[in-house]
This record gives structure tokens, sequence and C-alpha cells, in this order.
């Protein structure tokens, strides 16, 4: 083990940590980004690499098109970093075994035909995509091959693609290596198949294809032939022999095996992949990194309670008992953002002292970002002004996420926990389903709730305590805020699917609300300078950078955000405490304008059409309720008349 670099610094950010394996292509570590505050596994490059100029040019060129690549089953590639003695691939860490430690751990042992095609869904899914943005991945093994704590099966080695039709004059080669490598051809889908095929023969037998190639039942005798005959086929010396996709040849094989490709599952687990579970409990897993890469964990589906608005009128509630739901949420991520909703006053709470940062001062983004993602918006609600309005509602000791239509009628109440509080519910584009943050599970997680079916699915694993999410306009993406530890909170991205959770931004200060822009060009969000419990309004780029503020001459200002349609404008509420108003910042210019004045107003939200907005509001004799009024303030009529606090209001987008 190539023990002299741990514990070094390279290229004056990456801390050595881990030494992880030996491949072709060079030395995997786990490294620490110092700059980043994140793990990241880091490739050492070989002196053929290294030493000359011309293969790192091409690298460096086709560095930028693939850090914009994104797969379920891909680990995200980050870029170069280089100094005049070494250069290094830095992409996503997976904290787990290898596939090459699954083959040490039974060796010269096959695995089970299941087990192997569980395999094999993954790695074509990650291949199939690449293949379509135009590259060949060149470089797959069993030491490329990750699978997570949970299961999920990743490939990693995306930094050393080739663009497809390439001739690869100077390969990096391994024994999975196609002819075409060995004798420099051009590059294709089926030099990947070839490779897959090679990795699966060695999988159905216990040994890698031989240069004499003879039928993997010679050593297996239990696979059953007409698999066995498609393993060969994938291990064609023509490429044209091969199959068309690595797609068509799952499918085939699936059918060789008398399987629905719909049934292979999507993880390893006990009952497919047996000897993989058994090493996944068994593995030595490192301290938990900074950033995780989790999968969905899906839960019973929720309970769908319904409750209609009653005629009878309310008696009004003591809702100093309501404060301690909100305290909880309070104390662990040091700021000031819920109590404003259920007491005027703000109350004496211990938080931790954040970090100095000047109005002026530029804000520190990521090393090496990646481009902004481009977005095609989901249709919006073709009812009037959006049909439903998605809130926080307290319900007896607990938090809960209730829905009622923009006209007052059906009122539901979505969540039921009596152990546990539900809150920030934001709608996806499109409005078919819900993102909110719970402690159900201990911290503050992250769940997507489907609102025809009630099926729920937690999406984060215990990363932080988590809040304020927001969908990105394709509803692919989520942005959202997160406390990790001591520190202050951060803006963090997932995947819809629960997927690569990252931080974007670590910010100096404490953040407590974001919302992506509806044309996906911005994320707007909350942090606070000088005052704990004040903040001041950030713009920056999805992908972490240009960070430029907005809000100035407000005081008081206060966690909510909320985008116009047309991403030009932010509700926000400010004021001294006890009496806060509903205002419309410009994102262009810093121009703001009141729109409410007196009953302590916050957390306003656009109709989809931009023509109203709905709020919450203790105007109603400390009340908690919803409100309506018209995108200029007029026309204001109450919309919850419920006797315990209705709040953080969201609009179907």
């Amino acid at each position: 083990m190539p023990a002299d670099l741990l514990t070094h610094t390279l290229f004056g950010q990456y801390r050595l940590e881990a030494f992880a394996t030996l491949t072709a292509q060079g030395e995997i570590y786990r490294a620490w980004d110092l700059q980043n505050s994140r793990h990241l596994g880091l490739t050492l490059l070989p002196p053929q690499i290294t030493s000359n100029p011309e293969t790192f040019k091409q690298l460096d060129t086709r560095a930028g098109a693939l850090k914009k690549l994104r797969h379920t089953s891909l680990l995200s590639f980050y870029g170069l970093a280089h100094d005049e003695a070494r250069l290094a691939l830095l992409e996503a860490w997976c904290d787990g075994p290898t596939l090459r430690d699954v083959l040490l751990s039974t060796p010269g042992q096959p695995l089970g035909v299941p087990e192997i095609l569980t395999y094999a869904k993954a790695l074509a899914a990650a291949l199939d995509y690449i293949h379509l943005q135009g590259y060949v991945h060149t470089n797959l093994c069993p030491e490329q091959i990750h699978i997570d704590r949970e299961g999920r099966i990743y490939l990693g080695g995306l930094g050393l693609s080739k663009k497809n039709g390439e001739i690869d004059f100077q390969p990096i080669l391994h024994p999975y290596a196609a002819p075409e490598q060995v004798n420099p051809a051009r590059l294709s889908a089926a030099t990947d198949i070839y490779a897959l095929a090679a990795l699966l023969f060695e999988l159905l037998t216990g040994q890698p294809p031989a240069d004499e190639l003879t039928s993997p039942r010679k050593l297996n005798p239990s696979i059953p032939d007409y698999l066995a005959r498609l393993i060969l086929q994938g291990l064609s010396k023509r490429p044209l022999d091969r199959f068309n996709s690595v797609g068509e040849f799952f499918l085939t094989l699936c059918m060789a095996a008398g399987l629905q490709a719909e049934s292979v599952p999507e993880r390893a687990s006990h009952k497919h992949a047996p000897v993989t579970e058994h090493l996944l409990h068994t593995w030595h897993y490192l301290p938990p990194p900074a950033e995780v890469i989790s999968a969905p964990i899906p839960l019973r589906p929720l309970e769908k309670t319904i409750t209609s608005n009653s005629a009878t009128p309310y008696a009004k509630t003591d809702y100093t008992r309501f404060l301690r739901p909100a305290l909880i949420l309070l104390l662990l991520t040091g700021v000031g953002f819920a109590l404003w909703q259920i007491q005027p006053a703000t109350p004496s709470i211990p938080i931790s002292t954040p970090n100095t940062a000047t109005a002026t001062a530029p804000l520190p983004g990521l090393l090496q970002p990646t481009p902004a993602p481009t977005f095609t918006p989901l249709p919006a609600p073709t009812e009037p002004h959006g049909g439903n309005i998605v809130f926080t509602c307290t319900r007896g000791d607990f938090n809960q996420i209730c829905m009622v239509r923009a006209d007052g009628q059906n009122l539901q109440l979505l969540t039921n926990t009596t152990y546990a509080h539900n809150y920030y519910p934001a709608f996806a584009p499109g409005g078919a389903e819900i993102v909110f943050a719970s402690n159900r599970n201990g911290t503050f997680d992250l769940y997507r709730l489907v609102l025809q079916s009630g099926e729920l699915t937690q999406l984060t694993n215990r990363i932080g305590n988590v809040l304020s999410p927001s969908y990105s306009p394709d509803g692919q993406k989520i942005v959202f805020v997160n406390r990790v530890g001591e520190g202050p909170s951060t803006i963090w991205i997932i995947n819809r699917d629960g997927l690569n959770p990252q931080q974007i931004y670590p910010a100096p200060n404490n953040v407590v609300a974001t919302a992506w822009s509806p044309d996906g060009s911005t994320i707007a969000y909350a942090m606070s300078l000088d005052q704990p419990n004040e903040f001041e309004i950030f713009l920056m780029n999805p992908d972490g950078t240009n960070h430029r503020r907005i809000s100035r001459g407000l005081l008081g200002i206060g966690g909510s955000l909320a985008w116009s349609p047309d991403s030009r404008y932010l509700l926000i509420f400010a004021g001294p405490p006890g009496d806060k108003d509903i205002y419309r910042l410009d994102t262009s210019n810093g121009n703001f304008l009141r729109l409410t004045t007196g009953g302590n107003n916050t957390a306003a939200s656009y109709s989809p059409d931009g023509t109203q907005i709905v709020f919450n509001s203790l105007r109603n004799k400390g009340q908690a309720d919803l409100y309506l009024m018209n995108a200029d303030g007029s026309n204001l009529r109450q919309l919850t008349t419920h006797p315990e606090p209705d709040w953080q209001p969201r609009w179907e987008k």
C-alpha cells in the first residue's frame, strides 16, 4: 500500500486520509477537500499520463463536459488537479466496498445469477447514459464499481472517459480492455460492452476470461447455456459482432436467466445479492464524511386524514404551548426563523455565534463549480391561481403538514405523526408531490410525499438537520439548508430521488432559507451577517458561484423567500419584532415595496399566475392563520380559521 502519501496535502487543497485501491489507472485515495469541506475520491494517475503533455491536454479538454454528467449510478466527476509532479482525477466519494472487495471475500467462487444481474442492471444504466452523451467509459473494472452501505451500486472512473469514435493511442490497459484498446482502433459503445462481458465472465466463474476464450460453462456448469453464449457474444473480437447497446445486452441476459428486467432489484439485498450484503454488514466503514452519498429509504405510505372547514366559530387557543416544537427546531439550527410565527415577542434563546462577514466582501463559492444546468419547466396548474396551498399546521403537541384549496375548501391533514414534527413543505412543479422536513428519524431529514398515492420516501439520512427545501423548475433537484454539527447552516442540493446530496455553498454564517427561481438560473438565500436573528438576501448561481447581495435598507428581514413566476421578484418579510410586513423585493435592482401594513405577517408565496399572494398573519387577535391578497396588496381576505396555528404556506407551482 502506498502509505508514504497519507496525511499529506496535495495541490494545496486535498488531504489524503486513506488509501482505497490500486488500479491500472492509478492509486485511488479518500481525500478531504480543505476548501469545500467534503470528502472525495482522488486518483493519482501513473507516469505514462503525467509525463505526456498531449495526453494531459486531452484529459483537460474533456474534463469540462464530463463534469456536467449526472446519473444515479455514476460517481460525479469533479475535474482535474495537478502540479508539476502529479496529476489527479477528482470524483465523489462512496464509503463502502468495491466489487473487487466482493470478489476477494469469496476467492475463486462465482456469484449467483441474481446477484450478477443486480450489478449488470446498475452498470448498464450508467454506461448507456454515458454513451448517449457521446462518450465511452473505457476503464470498466471491479475497482471502479462501488457499493454504499445501503447496497446502491455506482460506477466510478468517469474522468478517463473518451469521446465516441476517438482512437486511443496511449491506452491505460486493464484486464477487461477490448481488442480495439489493445490494438488501437476507434472506440465505441461496443468497447464498454466487451469490458462488461469480461467482468460478468469473472463474476459467473470466479476467474477472468483467458486469452484462449472458452465457454464459462466449462468453469461453472450451472450457468444456463443461453446465458453463457450471450457472454461469449459480448466478448466477440469484432465490435460489430457484439450487442447494439449495453441496455440490449442486459435485457437479453435477463431473458436468458428467465427473469423480468423490472424484477431485478436496484440495489444489493440479502435475497438477491447475499455475498455483497454479507460484506456490507461486516465492512469496516470509514468515519462518516461531511458529504455522503445516500439513497432514498422507502417508508410506509402516510395515512391520509381528511378534514373539512367547519362553519362553527372556533374558540381561540393559548399558543404558548406551541413554543416548544418551534424551540426544538430553533435550537437545532441556531437561528430564529420559526418563533415569529407563533409568538410576537422574540425570546432569549442560546444561539451559536456565527462567523463574521462584511456586507460588501465577496462570498466564497466552490473551487471547481460545474456550469449551471438548464431546465425545462413543468406546466403550471390549470386551475385559477393554482389549485392547492400546502402549509405547516400545529395540531396538538406536534406540527403537521396540511393542504387546502385556494378557495378555502378541502382542508386536508397530510401527516399525522404523534412522535415527530413536520415543517417547511414545498410543492414540486406540477403539484403532484411535496417535500418537507421531519424529525421522525431523530434528526431533521427531507421526505417526499406523492399526494395521489400517499407514498412517502425519506430522501436524506442523518446528514445533518435540514430545512427550507425548494425544487428546481424541472423537479429533478432540490436545494435546501443543512446544518452539520455545530457549524453554520449551509446550502446543499440533492437529486429528487435522494441520491448525491452535496454542499454547494459552505456559507460563513447561518443560512435559513433557499428558493430556486422558476427560470432555473438563480438560487436565492437568506443569511445572517451581524445579527443572528436578522438576515440579508443574496443570490447565487445553481452551481454555488456568483454571490451577490440584493437587500439594502430593510431592517429585521426574516427567514422566508418565494419567487414570482417571472423570476423577477422575491417575497420576503421584514420589520421590528412582533410587527413584520410582507415586502416585494426586485432582484434586478434591490428596490422593495411594502405590501401589508400591520398584523405581524410572514412567509408569503405567489400563486402560479402571479396575481395572488398567500401569507400567514397574527392580525386576528394573535391567531396564526393564512390570508390571501392581490399581488399589489389589495383585496385582503382570510383563508383558514383553525384554532391552532397555520403557517409557512406555499402555493402549488
